[in-house]
């Protein structure tokens, strides 16, 4: 189940897709939840569990969900004890030693991918006297101790069924995709490569997928695109990969057989890539393939933080690249951040300046936040940081400041920023050119005013 919270993202989980579609295989039943697509309150949600029966539930947990999740557990242990409760995404994966401490009401949790470490585990506890230790991937207490198995990855990514998109059918869900634009509903999101090698010191995203790299082939995702489009009428697609674009051949095939197939889709990587990886080829090629946005990691407007957060990038690259854009008719939506550890108000008003000097159409700005599992979270460990306030954990609350600055100073400075890119005559229109009907309008409302206070 994907819990209550306050995500401006309402669209279908890969990650309880594919669970869904290997337990499914296995004989178990499934059912998915998505709290926010039924609009559920925590009323809502009681009474849907006293009306079901489970042998278990599994919620899927962002580190935001905290304290969500924590209501949610609560309301299952009440009503339904026996149903056994599990844990896993980007917060377990983050903290696994101290998951099951912080939330004592969870039965046990997962990390990273679980397509493997799933399966087995309910094999496992069909057994009177189930062997926790051999289940990869699996948390679990001993005792006192919470105990971390060793993970396992899925090598080949062709050999998992697709998605279980029967529960989850696309043409149910809100206009609300990631990256809030689409150029057709409904939109569907889809994985083509996992693992990301880079050490980018913000970032988690390698506690979930590690820094191996997996790819689909073209063919395959080729096939499910085709599902998606036949049976469920998706024309819109997300490529939801960490950096797509990394694996330029994969690229060229992918864009390759979307032509020479005319399959006649649109398709967008709303989670962002390197702009290192890009040159006006493949862009040209992406184009003629059917994509029509791209979001970009630029992150900061000082070489300084560049290099302090290992992310590679100099400012004279991110320039060259982004004016790649005005040879084709993609959108670029660049991503910021603010208040990095070490960072100065100084050095964050050269973001917003910078950000106003590249030739973007669209810009999401958002306050750094110590992410478990990654090189920042555990430096600020060590420095002593004891908690993370959960209560403002997400882009548009400050759950941190650095050193120097207050909370209400950074987010003044997110505030800044907004209003400086976006009132702004060019970037207006080119937003209005863009919404695709009253209910688009209002949720991309919602988020600017969300950014702003």
């Amino acid at each position: 189940m994907i819990p209550i919270n306050r995500s401006y993202v309402i669209t279908p989980s890969l990650g309880l897709g594919y669970i869904a579609s290997v337990l499914r295989s296995c004989g178990h039943e499934i059912e998915i939840l998505h709290c926010n697509k039924e609009k559920f309150s925590f009323n809502d949600f009681e009474d849907y569990i006293q009306r079901k029966t489970f042998d278990f539930i599994g919620i899927q947990m962002f580190t935001f969900d905290f304290n969500s999740v924590k209501r949610h557990l609560a309301i299952i242990k009440k009503h339904k004890p026996s149903t056994m409760t599990i844990l896993g995404g980007y917060h377990p994966s983050g903290d696994p030693v101290e998951i099951l401490t912080m939330l004592p009401q969870a039965d046990f949790a997962f990390i990273s991918e679980v397509e493997i470490a799933f399966p087995s585990f309910l094999e496992e506890m069909k057994k009177i006297a189930p062997v926790l230790s051999s289940v990869p991937n699996l948390v679990w207490r001993d005792g006192e101790k919470s105990v971390v198995n060793a993970p396992k990855l899925v090598d080949d990514l062709d050999e998992i069924p697709f998605p279980a998109w029967d529960l989850m059918d696309p043409r149910t869900y809100p206009e609300a995709p990631h990256g809030g634009f689409f150029k057709s509903f409904p939109t569907a999101p889809i994985v083509i490569t996992r693992g990301c090698p880079m050490e980018c010191t913000f970032c988690a995203g390698k506690s979930i997928t590690s820094k191996k790299i997996r790819k689909r082939s073209a063919a395959n995702v080729i096939e499910e695109i085709k599902l998606l489009k036949e049976k469920y009428g998706v024309n819109d697609f997300l490529i939801e990969d960490e950096n797509f674009t990394l694996h330029k051949s994969l690229v060229h095939e992918f864009c390759g057989q979307l032509i020479s197939q005319q399959l006649k889709i649109t398709w967008s990587c709303p989670s962002g890539v390197r702009l290192d990886t890009l040159d006006l080829d493949t862009l040209k090629m992406m184009e003629r393939s059917g994509c029509h946005s791209l979001a970009v990691g630029v992150e900061f407007g000082s070489q300084r933080i560049h290099d302090l957060t290992k992310k590679n990038l100099t400012l004279e690259t991110i320039k060259e690249r982004v004016a790649l854009f005005q040879h084709v008719k993609i959108k670029v939506t660049g991503f910021f951040m603010f208040g990095i550890p070490g960072e100065t108000e100084q050095e964050m008003v050269q973001t917003i300046q910078f950000a106003k000097s590249l030739n973007l159409d669209r810009a999401q700005f958002n306050n750094f936040m110590p992410l478990p599992g990654s090189a920042l979270y555990t430096q600020l460990k060590s420095e002593g940081m004891r908690s993370i306030d959960y209560d403002h954990f997400f882009v548009h609350a400050v759950s941190y400041a650095p050193q120097g600055m207050t909370r209400k100073q950074v987010k003044n400075i997110q505030r800044r920023a907004y209003l400086e890119f976006y009132l702004r005559p060019k970037i207006m229109w080119g937003l209005l050119r863009e919404i695709t009907s009253w209910k688009h309008l209002w949720r991309l409302v919602i988020r600017f005013i969300d950014g702003l206070t």
